[in-house]
């Protein structure tokens, strides 16, 4: 007895074999070789704090155990590259004594019309605010030994009272001024007469009119536990945004504070090259805390003649790497999108995200066309996440195909697990191009967990 098939039965009976073939007979997508610069875990790290507070971070939202998965079109210029943030100071901060400030202490500016900013740091003798110093009452002396009293040689006096009905961002009891452009730029002495005592204050000199910048970056923009940080700060000299020259730097201190509060002394030091640079093997074995990595420095130079002081700091990223990709892929296509199946080897239980930026043969050339995020809650083990295409996002294009800046995210600790540049190829065997069945009901949109930094 032979059986005959209406047309939408025979369409219906294609699509569902060409999704089955799709899922049976397409060949693995290959991972590609890491790039200087990636981030790729060697191996998976087993945190030493108990497993219910490596989680997540304190104070993170509860994480979901729903599985989101998500596509769109590239829009905009594409960097896969990664990118390193290059922190620039012209200030600098010195922390003194209420009695050292009554005797004097010497600030240093290398142009004129700098800020000085005063805040009370501890209060034996009662609250901060009581602290505050009004400018007035402070005394600036030049080079040449004239004194300036009752403000006259500042400007734009700013006492702590007004800067708290002005709703700014500084603490109680900080007031601020800025020299006068007759007193020109070079060393000052500051006084506060009517001071004395251990009272502890900061004093913040900046100088918004200087050529001279300290810069400070990281030698990566994300590390892992184990890994070695390379600091590298320069001394240099701009017009505009323009380096003109490099400058010489002096000794220059400082320490790196990860988000737990702990506290790493640095030494820099200039290397054969003639650039001072500054190295740290990472420790990021912690209970999780919300928060970047910090690195703080802060030193005096010299430029003909001048005295240059300047304090800088920089953010960084650093995670414990409890999971990784473990080089494992597999072609999940279905009817409307093509999925590609990344294997994940999970130390420690947790909601993981991964991200992927789809390039292909278009014009003869390849482009970027879609983006895909996906994430899932995870236990030990080896686990399976699929990134997720929408078909209609690869029209017009043909393989092969390329997964670049492929990412794995800790979106509990909220840390980069995972980076490379050029993460995996696909065939143009591999894809089964089919629409979404016309009966099925269309998916919500999903909101993802908030992004970490990466």
């Amino acid at each position: 007895m032979h059986t005959t098939l209406k047309p939408n039965a025979v369409r219906a009976y294609l699509l569902l074999s060409a999704t089955m073939l799709a899922g049976s007979a397409a060949a693995a997508p290959q991972f590609l070789p890491s790039k200087a610069g990636d981030l790729v875990p060697k191996q998976i790290v087993a945190p030493t704090a108990a497993p219910d507070m490596m989680q997540k971070s304190v104070a993170a939202p509860e994480l979901s155990r729903e599985a989101v998965t998500m596509s769109w079109a590239v829009q905009g210029d594409i960097v896969t590259a990664p990118q390193t943030f290059v922190a620039q100071s012209r200030e600098y901060y010195a922390e003194v004594s209420a009695d050292e400030l009554a005797a004097g202490v010497t600030i240093h500016t290398t142009s004129p019309r700098a800020v000085v900013r005063l805040q009370p740091l501890t209060a034996t003798s009662g609250p901060r605010e009581k602290l505050a110093i009004h400018p007035q009452s402070l005394v600036l002396t030049n080079a040449a030994g004239r004194s300036f009293d009752a403000g006259s040689g500042m400007e734009m006096l700013v006492s702590a009272d007004k800067l708290n009905k002005a709703d700014l961002p500084f603490a109680e009891g900080t007031s601020a001024f800025r020299i006068h452009k007759d007193l020109g730029a070079g060393a000052l002495k500051l006084r506060a007469p009517e001071l004395q005592g251990s009272d502890r204050y900061l004093v913040n000199v900046v100088e918004p009119e200087s050529k001279l910048a300290l810069t400070m970056q990281t030698d990566a923009p994300s590390y892992l536990h184990g890994q070695q940080l390379t600091i590298m700060p320069e001394l240099v000299e701009q017009d505009g945004t323009v380096v003109k020259q490099r400058h010489a730097l002096g000794k220059l201190t400082g320490y790196v504070t990860s988000p737990a509060g702990r506290n790493f002394p640095v030494t820099f030091k200039v290397d054969k090259d003639g650039r001072m640079r500054a190295r740290l093997p990472i420790d990021a074995d912690e209970a999780p805390a919300p928060g970047l990595w910090e690195v703080h420095a802060s030193g005096p130079s010299q430029v003909n003649g001048q005295t240059v002081i300047r304090s800088a700091r920089l953010a960084f990223g650093v995670a414990m790497p409890v999971a990784r990709l473990n080089g494992s892929a597999v072609m999940v296509n279905e009817p409307g999108s093509v999925g590609v199946g990344l294997g994940v080897e999970v130390g420690a239980a947790g909601r993981y995200e991964t991200r992927g930026l789809l390039y292909g043969m278009s014009g003869g050339v390849m482009k970027p066309l879609a983006v895909a995020h996906a994430a899932q809650w995870m236990e030990p083990g080896t686990n399976q996440i699929v990134l997720r295409y929408s078909s209609e996002l690869l029209a017009g294009a043909t393989g092969p195909f390329e997964v670049r800046d492929l990412t794995l995210l800790d979106q509990g600790r909220m840390g980069v697990l995972q980076r490379q540049q050029q993460g995996l190829t696909i065939d143009e065997r591999d894809i089964v191009r089919t629409a979404a069945p016309a009966t099925a009901a269309k998916q919500p949109v999903r909101t993802k967990q908030p992004p970490v930094n990466s």
